[in-house]
């Protein structure tokens, strides 16, 4: 009897295995054909997918661009029907989210001020850009203020000197709520926020601005006792 050495007992394992793969490709190879093809197809979807997407937000930025260009020559009306365009044609992107962004801004200069807060809450409330979010807060609390709704501007202004990162936009925000403060007479929390701009910034216009309404409070503060 012949004796089997390891060597071609692996080797018999080997054949077996190769043989029984090809027995079951015999028995299965329309499914695996079908299973190739849509493979094949899901790859090639994917590769077109994401050339697509790629096209649409290379398309989507330039013309969002040229939407800001138009938009800062004061072409207000040709701004917004681009940013709507933008808006329609490219929903999802980045763009189109930033053009909402825009639209607000310009139904604020035309004084449509409910359209400026629909579309700042809208753009807001989808955190999709938390450079601009604080800004439309910033928006909203702007617009309340147009309309007399000094409590809810105050809301406002607070939620986006909470988002705000940095002490350039921070200091503009307390500038604002300063004066309602100071404008409703409720001096100490005027005061709290013309010394809080002092320890945020060492810009020496915004500086002089907060001294002299400290020195404001101060002088109204002396004629009241």
């Amino acid at each position: 009897m012949r004796k089997y050495k390891k060597k071609d007992l692996k080797r018999d394992e080997f054949k077996e295995t190769i043989e029984n793969t090809i027995i079951f490709y015999e028995h299965h190879k329309k499914i695996i054909a079908i299973a190739a093809v849509g493979i094949i197809v899901i790859a090639i979807s994917l590769i077109a997918y994401r050339n697509h997407a790629r096209a649409t937000h290379k398309r989507a930025r330039s013309e969002y661009n040229i939407g800001v260009v138009v938009y800062n020559s004061g072409q207000i009306e040709q701004a917004e029907q681009q940013f709507e365009m933008i808006r329609n044609e490219f929903w999802g992107t980045t763009f189109a989210h930033r053009a909402t962004f825009m639209l607000a801004n310009i139904y604020y200069k035309k004084g449509q001020l409910d359209k400026a807060i629909e579309n700042f809450e809208e753009f807001a409330n989808g955190k999709h850009d938390k450079l601009f979010t604080p800004s439309s807060y910033q928006g909203i609390a702007q617009c309340y203020e147009q309309k007399g709704n000094i409590i809810g501007a105050l809301e406002y202004y607070e939620k986006a000197l909470l988002e705000f990162k940095a002490n350039t936009f921070k200091t503009d925000c307390l500038m604002q709520m300063g004066r309602i403060y100071l404008s409703m007479n409720r001096l100490d929390e005027a005061k709290d926020v013309y010394e809080k701009i002092l320890n945020l910034t060492d810009n020496p216009t915004i500086r002089y601005k907060a001294e002299r309404k400290l020195k404001t409070i101060e002088a109204i503060k002396e004629i009241s006792e």
